[in-house]
């Protein structure tokens, strides 16, 4: 019965769907025709009462604070700052990239908002001063890495969330490792 749903998910990916879609056809196949023995109200209630957990509601708002900086310019502004800080030194953009991030990572908290902020802002930038394409890019997706770690990470919320830990102490213990992690890759 398991390779039912492999199938599915198989078929429906090479006929070009989305995978989250293929994933969820597999599931609601095994669910109604397999023999799993767990009645569909209760699958049902568990995915409502899984998605209504009250600090997942922090990760939306999270990220719209992130794009309503990078559309009102604070991002900008956060990037001149990181500048008269770290532009005077030796591979200066490269490390303002690495500061912008552990910033920015205090008001997003996601690595992808601050991976695309970032290829758009200082990409173009490093490679204007000089900094190899390739270099620009891996180091701006390096330092992309340190915006979950720095609170408001939102990686620290879910696992505040499954592990039952108080969201304050998480976000209080997310400073060190990222404030080390800004510092390891200057």
């Amino acid at each position: 019965m398991t390779t039912f749903p492999v199938i599915i998910v198989m078929v429906l990916y090479f006929t070009s769907i989305p995978i989250a879609f293929a994933l969820l056809a597999a599931a609601l196949a095994y669910f109604t025709f397999g023999d799993v023995g767990t009645p569909p109200d209760l699958i049902l209630q568990k995915f409502i009462t899984s998605s209504s957990a009250f600090p997942l509601l922090a990760i939306p708002f999270f990220i719209m604070a992130g794009e309503i900086m990078n559309f009102s310019g604070i991002s900008s502004s956060l990037m001149k700052f990181a500048d008269v800080l770290t532009g005077h030194l030796r591979g200066g953009l490269a490390q303002v990239n690495v500061l912008l991030s552990t910033l920015m990572g205090g008001i997003s908290g996601s690595a992808n908002a601050d991976a695309a902020m970032q290829s758009k802002i200082l990409v173009p930038q490093m490679t204007k001063r000089g900094y190899s394409a390739p270099f620009a890019t891996a180091i701006t997706a390096a330092s992309s890495a340190i915006a979950p770690v720095i609170p408001p990470g939102i990686n620290l919320i879910i696992y505040a969330l499954i592990a039952q830990v108080s969201v304050a102490k998480m976000f209080i213990g997310g400073y060190t490792p990222g404030i080390l992690m800004c510092f390891g890759l200057m």
